[in-house]
């Protein structure tokens, strides 16, 4: 009975050490760039043979990086190209994006802000503020 107890807290303990040890922190903001979001019809946002994508160069010819995210850190500093936005992908690497669907964030989501960082991973993430009314 003692055994099983503490296989059973030893589980536990180990379950949530992993947990905590999978928490991903905002670290640092990414200078000179912004939250946008993918602002595009349903049946745009749901093409499965024609996604939006991250493109290697600022083209419609040039190679897919990788689908698109919704919501992505887009270059203030770099100026917009043939109709693309400088952004970077999940793993910090630049990448362009039509901004044909580009919104900023705060207009797509009214209320909420949105900051790139560089999280406790090495990646991209966001922060998200929720502002009252």
């Amino acid at each position: 009975m003692i055994k099983h107890i503490f296989l059973a807290v030893a589980g536990f303990t180990s379950v949530l050490g992993a947990a905590h040890a999978a928490t991903v922190t905002p670290v640092k903001p990414i200078d000179h760039h912004v939250c946008m979001a993918l602002y595009a019809p349903d049946d745009v946002m749901m093409d499965t043979h024609h996604p939006i994508s991250f493109m290697s160069a600022p083209d419609s010819s040039a190679s897919v990086i990788s689908d698109a995210s919704v919501v992505m850190a887009v270059d203030t500093v770099e100026p917009q190209k043939n109709g693309y936005a400088l952004a970077m992908t999940y793993t910090l690497q630049p990448a362009w994006i039509s901004t044909k669907w580009l919104k900023p964030y705060s207009v797509v989501h009214p209320g909420v802000t949105c900051t790139p960082y560089v999280m406790s991973n090495g990646k991209l993430g966001f922060d998200f503020k929720h502002h009252q009314h």
